[in-house]
């Protein structure tokens, strides 16, 4: 405290700062040069989408460590849907500012899909019309990578999906290895 003003100085603040939100327009800046440098060493879409994917990955592992670090949980998730109601309800709200929609998949025991209506990363890339690019693999890298952090080894890929209202949104299909199913049907 200084004395002669009466007021806190930097010294008395603490090292550790509020959890501040980035701006939106410097996020969108910075991604749309990552998608940009991508494309430029990408031959095609899907290329583009593999690069955009493989960036997420260890940004997705990151983002797990992070999050362990500051809450101070030390509890390991080893079922698979407390993992994805985790990844659904306290990542995706970290990372996007709300909720995504966790379904399970009709055709196979180990698809699980994340939906969101409005994905961030898709919402300030402009592509032409005939290049079909869902810069939502982005996503699906860093929710791949959450899971392979915690030791949940899959598969996440990025599908866009017509609504029947009208517009589109993203989902985001993850396929766990047999490993992971096996665990699952010995915890059961």
């Amino acid at each position: 405290m200084d004395p002669r003003r009466g007021r806190p100085t930097i010294y008395d603040k603490p090292l550790t700062k509020n959890r501040g939100e980035a701006s939106l327009s410097a996020f969108a800046f910075m991604f749309s040069e990552v998608v940009d440098y991508c494309l430029k060493k990408a031959n095609d879409m899907q290329e583009l989408e593999e690069r955009l994917h493989e960036l997420g990955v260890p940004v997705g592992m990151r983002v797990l460590d992070l999050y362990c670090c500051r809450e101070n949980r030390n509890k390991r998730e080893t079922r698979i849907l407390p993992m994805l109601n985790f990844i659904a309800q306290i990542v995706w709200k970290q990372l996007f500012g709300h909720q995504a929609d966790l379904l399970k998949g009709a055709d196979h025991e180990n698809e699980y899909m994340l939906n969101d209506k409005t994905l961030l990363v898709n919402r300030f890339i402009s592509v032409p019309r005939d290049y079909p690019v869902n810069c939502g693999a982005y996503v699906a890298g860093i929710v791949e990578g959450v899971l392979r952090s915690a030791e949940f080894p899959a598969a996440a890929s990025a599908h866009t999906v017509d609504e029947p209202g009208g517009g589109t949104s993203t989902t985001i299909l993850v396929r766990f290895e047999e490993s992971v199913m096996a665990r699952e049907r010995r915890l059961e």
